[in-house]
C-alpha cells in the first residue's frame, strides 16, 4: 500500500475509534521507533478532527495516545475540574487579548488564572529576587505599566511571550480562523483588516458593475435598528451606523496601536491622574432640524459624554472606575481613577483605554435641560427623543435618508474634520496612511434592510449590493468564481491551540525532575518541547481546513501584530529536532 494511500487510512480509522471514544491502539513498534510512553487526551467533539492527525505525528516519535472525545458540556469539566489529562485543544475568541483591555494574560497563563487549564505554578521559575515566578512575575508588572500605551508595555510583553514559549511552554499555538468578504472587484481601495470607515478614504469605482445604479455611493446590507443613541444601542446594524456618524477621542487600530483621534493627547499626570486635550476646530454637525450650525468640539462635551456613559449608559456599572472628572479649560479636562473605592487610596485601572473609546456625545444639545439635581441631563427633553433616531456627530458622515424596514442613507459630511486637512495634517496622526487622502471620495453610504443571509447572497450576486460578510465561504465559493468578484480575509482575535497539562501528576508531560540529556530543563519541558516540534501543523491546516486558517506562533492572535514578539521562538514541524528533545528527556530508540 503506498505511503500517502496508508496515511488516509490510518485517518479514518482512527477518526472512527476516536468520535465513538474508543481507546486508540497502535502497535508497539512504528517506523523503527520504540512507543516509550502513552499520553491521555481529551478533547471536545468540535476539535476531535484535529486528533486522527496528531495521533499519527506523535507516534512517529514514539509516543502513543489515548484519545477520549466529549460533548462540550462535560468537555469543560475535564479542563476545569477534574484535570486528569495530558493534553487537550482549546480555541479561545474574544477581543479582551488586547492587552489595553483586560487581564486576560493572567487569567488564561498565570498560576490563580481562572482560566489556568495547563497548571502553571511559580514553583516552575521560583526567582528569589522577584519573591515569585518569572513567569508570574511578567503577567503581574505587565498589568502595573503605565500609561498602557506606552511602548515599554509592548516590548515587555514581547519579552514574557519569548520567556514563557521557551522556559515554560504550556501550550502549542496552531491556528486563528479567519473572517471572509467578498465585493465586486470594480471596487479599489478596501481593506478587510482596517474595516469600512478607515478605508473609505481610499476607495474608488473604477467602473460601473453589473446592477450597480451608482459609482457615488457604496451599498451594505444588514438588519433593522431600532435606535442610534450610542448610550443604549444593542445590534450590531446600529453599531454600524453610531460608527460612521460619532467619534470617539482615540481609537486603536486593528494591529492593536493606540491613536489620540477627538482628543490631541492624553497625558498621566501619575497612575491615578489623566489629562485629554482636546483636538480644536472640530466642527459639531447640525442637527435633523438643520440648527445648531455653528458648535465645536470642546471639553464640555468630553465631560457631558463621559458622566452620561458612566450615569446613564446600559453600560454604566463599567464606568465605576471615574472617581473625579474636572473641566481645567475650554479643550482640557482631568480624569481622575479609583478601580477600588472602598480602598483609603485611589488605584490605578489598566482598562481605562477601552472606555475612553465611547463615542461623544454633543453637550450644546442633549444638555438643554436637567432634572432636579441640576446637572443630570434630563433624558425626557424633546433633544434626546430626536436623538435616539437622528443621531448626529463629528464624524464623516450624516443621516440622510431612512426609510423604515427598508434603507438607511448616510451622507457624506463635507465640513467634518475628516476632510479638513488643516486638522488631519497633524503628524500624530498620521491621517493619509490610516485613513485615506479622500480624494474624490465616495459620497454616499446606503445600508439595505436585509436581515436573512441567503438574501443578502442572492442581492450581492445580482449587484444590487456590493459588499457582504460571508458566513461560510466554502458554502458558496463555487459562486464567487471569475474576475467580477474579490475576496479578502482577515484573522479573527482568537487562537486555537494544543494545551500541555503541565501538573506535576502528570508522570511524563508534567515531570519536573532534571532531564538527562540536558540537566538546565525539566524532562517534562524536554517532552513538550519533542511534542511541539513533531506537531507538522501545516498539515494538519492542509487537511482540516484547506490550508485556509493562519498558522499560529504566539500566545496570543495573530491579530495583534502590534503586541507580537517578532522573533518569538517558533516550533515549526520538525522530524529530527522532535527526537532530539526525546533523547534529552531520556527516550532513545536502541
Amino acid at each position: 500500500m503506498k505511503g500517502k494511500h496508508k496515511t488516509n487510512l490510518y485517518v479514518g480509522i482512527i477518526s472512527l475509534l476516536i468520535f465513538c471514544n474508543a481507546l486508540v491502539l497502535i502497535p508497539t513498534h512504528v517506523q523503527g521507533n520504540d512507543i516509550f510512553f502513552t499520553l491521555t487526551v481529551k478533547v471536545s467533539t468540535a476539535y476531535s478532527k484535529y486528533m486522527p492527525l496528531l495521533y499519527l505525528q506523535l507516534q512517529r516519535i514514539g509516543i502513543r495516545l489515548v484519545v477520549t472525545v466529549y460533548w462540550s458540556y462535560w468537555y469543560v469539566y475535564e479542563l476545569m475540574a477534574f484535570r486528569n489529562y495530558d493534553m487537550s485543544f482549546l480555541r479561545i475568541q474574544t477581543q479582551n487579548f488586547n492587552p489595553y483591555y483586560s487581564d486576560l494574560f493572567s487569567d488564561l497563563y498565570g498560576e490563580n488564572g481562572s482560566y489556568n487549564v495547563f497548571g502553571y505554578h511559580t514553583r516552575m521559575d521560583w526567582n528569589e529576587k522577584l519573591g515569585t515566578g518569572i513567569n508570574e512575575w511578567y503577567l503581574t508588572h505587565g498589568r502595573e505599566i503605565y500609561p498602557s500605551y506606552d511602548d515599554e508595555r509592548v516590548q515587555h510583553y514581547w519579552d514574557w511571550q519569548q520567556y514563557m514559549m521557551e522556559k515554560i511552554l504550556p501550550l502549542q499555538p496552531a491556528f486563528s480562523s479567519v473572517n471572509y468578504e467578498t465585493f465586486w472587484s470594480t471596487l479599489e481601495g478596501y481593506n478587510i483588516t482596517e474595516g469600512l470607515m478607515k478605508s473609505w478614504g481610499k476607495m474608488s469605482w473604477n467602473s460601473q458593475h453589473t446592477g450597480q445604479l451608482s459609482t457615488n455611493e457604496f451599498v451594505l446590507a444588514d438588519g433593522n435598528w431600532d435606535h442610534l443613541n450610542p448610550l443604549y444601542i444593542s445590534k450590531s446594524s446600529e453599531e454600524l451606523i453610531c460608527d460612521a456618524i460619532l467619534d470617539s477621542l482615540f481609537v486603536f487600530d486593528s494591529d492593536g496601536s493606540f491613536w489620540p483621534h477627538l482628543a490631541e493627547s492624553i497625558t498621566m499626570i501619575n497612575e491615578t491622574h489623566y489629562r485629554i486635550k482636546c483636538r480644536e476646530g472640530i466642527k459639531w454637525q447640525p442637527d435633523i432640524d438643520g440648527n445648531f450650525t455653528s458648535e465645536y468640539f470642546d471639553a464640555e462635551d468630553v465631560y457631558f459624554s463621559l458622566f452620561s456613559w458612566s450615569q446613564l449608559s446600559n453600560d454604566h456599572h463599567k464606568f465605576d472606575w471615574i472617581k473625579e472628572l474636572q473641566i481645567v479649560d475650554d479643550f482640557t479636562v482631568d480624569i481622575f481613577v479609583d478601580e477600588d473605592p472602598s480602598t483609603g487610596e485611589n488605584e490605578p485601572f489598566n482598562l481605562m483605554l477601552k472606555y475612553l473609546q465611547v463615542k461623544m456625545l454633543p453637550e450644546h444639545y442633549l444638555n438643554q435641560t436637567q432634572i432636579f439635581d441640576g446637572k443630570t441631563p434630563d433624558l425626557g427633553h424633546p433633544a434626546w427623543l430626536k436623538f435616539f433616531t437622528n443621531c448626529f456627530g463629528t464624524g464623516l458622515f450624516k443621516m440622510g435618508n431612512f426609510i423604515e424596514d427598508v434603507e438607511t442613507t448616510l451622507t457624506l459630511w463635507e465640513n467634518g474634520w475628516w476632510l479638513n486637512s488643516s486638522i488631519t495634517n497633524d503628524i500624530s496622526l498620521d491621517w493619509n496612511r490610516r485613513f485615506g487622502s479622500f480624494i474624490n471620495p465616495i459620497e454616499q453610504l446606503r445600508i439595505q434592510v436585509i436581515p436573512s443571509y441567503r438574501t443578502q447572497l442572492s442581492e450581492y450576486l445580482s449587484g444590487r449590493i456590493d459588499h457582504i460578510k460571508l458566513q461560510d465561504y466554502h458554502d458558496v465559493s463555487s459562486l464567487l468564481t471569475g474576475p467580477d468578484y474579490s475576496l479578502q480575509s482577515d484573522s479573527k482575535y482568537d487562537l486555537g491551540f494544543f494545551i500541555f497539562n503541565m501538573r506535576p501528576v502528570r508522570p511524563v508531560i508534567g515531570n519536573d525532575e532534571p532531564a538527562p540529556g540536558d540537566p538546565s530543563i525539566t524532562k517534562g519541558l524536554a517532552v513538550r518541547k519533542a511534542i511541539a516540534y513533531a506537531i507538522d501543523k501545516d498539515e494538519i491546516n492542509n487537511m482540516v481546513h484547506g490550508g485556509e486558517y493562519i498558522i499560529a506562533d504566539h500566545p496570543i492572535p495573530s491579530k495583534l501584530s502590534k503586541w507580537c514578539n517578532p522573533n518569538i521562538i517558533r516550533y515549526d514541524h520538525n522530524f529530527e529536532i522532535a527526537k532530539e528533545y526525546m533523547r534529552i528527556a531520556g527516550y532513545e530508540s536502541i
